[in-house]
């Protein structure tokens, strides 16, 4: 983790035992769709680490279920890196891009749209394979939300106007870090549905609110000398700092502290969902959905983020300025 910031997770470290496999074949996905075009390119893409990732993020996964896992967390960072130009500046152009993506989730794309598209048509198409209507619609507003998020972020950066408090950048930041969508998923490749009656429940809510929070948190620690460089002002740290006229070591502490809260809450959340299935009175197989979503979807959101974020290379100083390269920033002007 960047600036040797340490963080306690009460949660096992869990990989998927095919991950080697996934890593040796994962940059044929993006290529096959005209996402990475060079030797260079794959060679920072590897450095991020994302079939890590999605290993840890889909532990009990294997061949083309992990695969999909991989295919989408290369998507997430490929499509994210469109955003740190001028275009992540213009709200105008952000809703363009992100308009003929979600595109995708009412039907074919024309063959004109964006290459980024095409990729998340691809990833959305093998998602819903196998899944019910009620799961798609669910998956599909969550998507909805993600993409919104990155026109808001647009528009405060065109305004000038950096968030003045926490609470405030919560409300942006827990859609574009994109948990619920890659929590989604471990539905999709785990081949089960938590019962749609017990999604929207109180103690379901939060805890995914504690995963998502967690995540942002995290990866805001990250992304601290990066965002830093190139004079991003909206992450957790500096928007403490602001707000509260903290030096950054305290707001660092104070984000160790949240993690922790947080931590113990869902911990907590976790002892009373036999109660909560007791409550919408399910049956044995719709308690082992809710029991396999505890498992291999929402813990393993939360550890996997931690271990990758310690061991991907994407936010190391020459990661970051590779990335801040023209060349490179002109590759990813392809991809529109």
């Amino acid at each position: 983790m960047p600036q040797d910031v340490d963080f306690s997770i009460p949660l096992p470290s869990r990989r998927s035992p095919d991950h080697a496999r996934a890593e040796a074949e994962h940059i044929a996905w993006p290529r096959s769709f005209g996402l990475i075009n060079t030797e260079a390119a794959a060679e920072r893409h590897r450095k991020g680490g994302y079939a890590d990732l999605a290993a840890r993020f889909y532990p009990s996964t294997s061949g083309a279920d992990l695969d999909l896992g991989v295919d989408l967390m290369s998507w997430f960072f490929l499509f994210d890196d469109l955003f740190d130009g001028p275009r992540g500046e213009d709200p105008r152009q952000t809703k363009e891009l992100t308009d003929a993506v979600a595109a995708a989730l009412d039907g074919p794309l024309p063959a004109s749209a964006p290459l980024i598209a095409h990729g998340f048509a691809d990833i959305w198409r093998r998602t819903r394979e196998g899944m019910s209507k009620e799961w798609c619609a669910r998956s599909a507003q969550h998507w909805r939300n993600y993409f919104q998020g990155y026109v808001d972020e647009a528009a405060g950066r065109f305004d000038d106007t950096p968030c003045t408090s926490a609470r405030e950048y919560l409300g942006m930041r827990r859609h574009t870090i994109g948990v619920q969508p890659t929590v989604d998923l471990a539905e999709a490749t785990g081949h089960f549905e938590v019962p749609h009656r017990v999604f929207d429940s109180a103690v379901m809510s939060a805890m995914l609110r504690v995963a998502v929070d967690v995540n942002l948190m995290l990866n805001d620690i990250a992304s601290l000398e990066k965002e830093e460089a190139r004079g991003e002002t909206n992450n957790m740290v500096f928007i403490l700092m602001r707000e509260h006229g903290w030096p950054r070591s305290r707001s660092i502490a104070h984000m160790q502290d949240e993690v922790r809260v947080r931590l113990e809450e869902f911990l907590l959340l976790e002892s009373i969902l036999p109660k909560v299935c007791d409550a919408f009175s399910l049956t044995a197989d719709e308690r082992e959905a809710v029991e396999r979503y505890r498992l291999d979807a929402v813990r393993p959101v939360i550890r996997g983020s931690y271990d990758w974020h310690r061991s991907s290379g994407r936010y190391d100083a020459e990661f970051a300025l590779a990335a801040s390269r023209q060349g490179y920033l002109e590759e990813l002007g392809s991809l529109r």
